[in-house]
């Protein structure tokens, strides 16, 4: 997704010194794109560089004259990684203004002291223009300063921020931005680990079924392992009645059992002592794993953290409380336009969707987010087809997103931020398609599309500089009988470690296969 920022200043200027400030700003190494296309037709015209300052200052006169529209409303300036752009507005705003912003994504360093920066050189040159009027005692008032051009807030978004209070906010605030809890709720897309944690989580509950607690019944494609590195299980050691097979408890580690074992404690189900009977190592979901599972927050979690992703800043994504229904909710204000993110972990019941619908209506959102894990019944697929089509039907712009799991939630709500970011933009930037006569705002879109392709085209096909280095690995029988005859030679294969590596996914996987890199899979995968 696309970010705007911009500052504003209230202040106008005319023709000639718009000419004259480009021209300052050019001087400074800020190159204006749309005057330099101009400034390079008029050489061509002129066959010479001579008089193109003339050409452009007659070229000005007459279009300012018969018109009556300005010959420069405004340029944009082209960074690697950013764009700046700087508009005059006089018509199109109830005083005189100049707007200058940047366009950039959520990878750009830094974007808000590029635009200060930029702001006080313009403000710097304007106000070295000022000169004493032909009364000497009488100066040019000193211009204003830039002020911030603050995003409208919708009222729905007010609204609900305020149903909530400041405990709240900050301990869900805490609890979505803790790096342990993210990596943890990634974990949690799977549906075979959601699965095993609440039945290990029943049986403890239960003080029973010690089997369903060794592991053995994990479904085959679940790594338990992956689970316990990120908090979700943890290993302890139990001891049950050899009898009836009741918990009787459990301990950390196999220390606290030598000092168990060592007492005079008696089993409470059938009297013997707690030596004899059954010790296991079991899985223990964590505290962490009973958080998340609760009420599906791992769900909320996760696009929380995919919001992050996408560049959404934290104040402008609000939590809401949990209710103990097992829905979750949280808004986010995307340039000016709400969106409302619903979650069960669970099926898509009519219950859930009116009550989706309910509060739909009072946060007046103008996105409406769906992600429930399970079915869709069809009473509540109908339900949100008809509130979207009396949304609309009402002349209100509204969109529905329905999705089953986080990743694909997250790619129609990456679709749907570009869209909105990108009209922001055109809105920001239209003023000076007619100066170059084409959209400018697609110009500033596609640059940075086709760059992103590109960055993606590069990290999917590396260069190889030695195509001998990917042949297949020698047979591995022929080695052992090799090294087996004792003649004391070294083998040298001449691959590198990292390369070796390589070559063995490759040639266990049948299939050419290209290293991970955050270019070549899917963003929230």
């Amino acid at each position: 997704m696309l970010l705007l920022a911009s500052n504003i200043l209230n202040h106008a200027i005319n023709g000639a010194d718009r000419t004259t400030l480009l021209q300052e700003l050019q001087e400074h190494n800020l190159t204006p794109l749309i005057r330099g296309v101009r400034l390079r037709f008029f050489e061509e015209i002129l066959l010479g560089a001579e008089r193109v300052g003339d050409m452009e200052a007659a070229i000005a006169s007459w279009t300012e004259s018969t018109t009556r529209e300005p010959f420069s409303r405004g340029d944009v300036f082209s960074f690697p990684d950013h764009f700046l752009f700087l508009t005059f507005e006089e018509n199109e705003t109830p005083a005189p203004l100049i707007r200058a912003g940047i366009v950039y994504d959520a990878g750009t360093p830094e974007p808000f002291r590029k635009l200060d920066t930029f702001c006080r050189d313009v403000r710097e040159l304007l106000q070295g223009r000022d000169h004493p009027t032909e009364d000497t005692s009488e100066t040019v008032a000193e211009l204003p300063q830039w002020e911030a051009e603050n995003q409208t807030m919708p009222q729905g978004f007010r609204r609900f921020i305020a149903k909530q209070d400041a405990d709240s906010l900050y301990t869900n605030l805490r609890k979505e931005t803790t790096s342990r809890r993210i990596l943890a709720a990634s974990k949690l897309e799977d549906a075979g680990a959601r699965v095993f944690l609440r039945t290990a989580q029943s049986a403890h509950l239960e003080g029973y079924a010690a089997k369903l607690l060794t592991g053995d019944s994990a479904p085959a494609n679940l790594h338990i392992e992956r689970l316990e590195d990120v908090g979700l299980v943890e290993r302890e050691v139990q001891i049950s009645c050899r009898k009836t097979g009741h918990a009787l408890f459990r301990l950390p580690n196999a220390h606290a059992l030598a000092v168990v074992t060592v007492s005079d404690a008696t089993c409470s189900e059938c009297g013997a002592p707690v030596a004899d009977e059954i010790v296991q190592e079991v899985l223990a979901p964590t505290q962490l794993a009973a958080s998340l599972l609760e009420d599906g927050s791992w769900l909320v979690s996760r696009l929380h953290f995919l919001l992050r992703e996408m560049g959404v800043p934290e104040r402008e994504i609000a939590l809401g409380p949990s209710e103990g229904t097992g829905y979750g909710q949280m808004m986010a204000n995307i340039c000016g336009e709400s969106f409302l993110l619903v979650t069960r972990d669970g099926d898509l019941t009519p219950a859930f969707a009116r009550w989706a619908i309910d509060s739909e209506i009072e946060t007046e959102a103008s996105h409406l987010v769906i992600v429930a894990t399970g079915r869709i019944h069809k009473e509540a697929g109908v339900l949100l087809q008809n509130h979207a089509r009396r949304r609309i039907g009402g002349g209100q712009d509204f969109e529905l997103i329905l999705a089953d799991d986080a990743a694909t939630a997250g790619k129609e709500l990456q679709g749907a931020l570009d869209r909105v970011s990108q009209r922001v933009i055109a809105e920001r930037l239209c003023v000076l398609d007619n100066t170059i006569g084409l959209s400018v705002s697609q110009l500033v879109l596609t640059r940075f599309r086709l760059q992103r392709s590109g960055e993606a085209s590069e990290v999917r096909h590396p260069v190889v500089e030695d195509p001998q280095a990917f042949l297949p690995a020698p047979a591995p029988l022929t080695l052992a009988a090799h090294g087996s005859m004792g003649t004391g030679e070294m083998l040298d294969l001449d691959v590198p470690a990292d390369q070796t590596s390589y070559i063995n996914e490759a040639s266990q996987s049948g299939e050419p296969s290209v290293p991970w890199t955050p270019g070549n899979e899917g963003p929230w995968d």
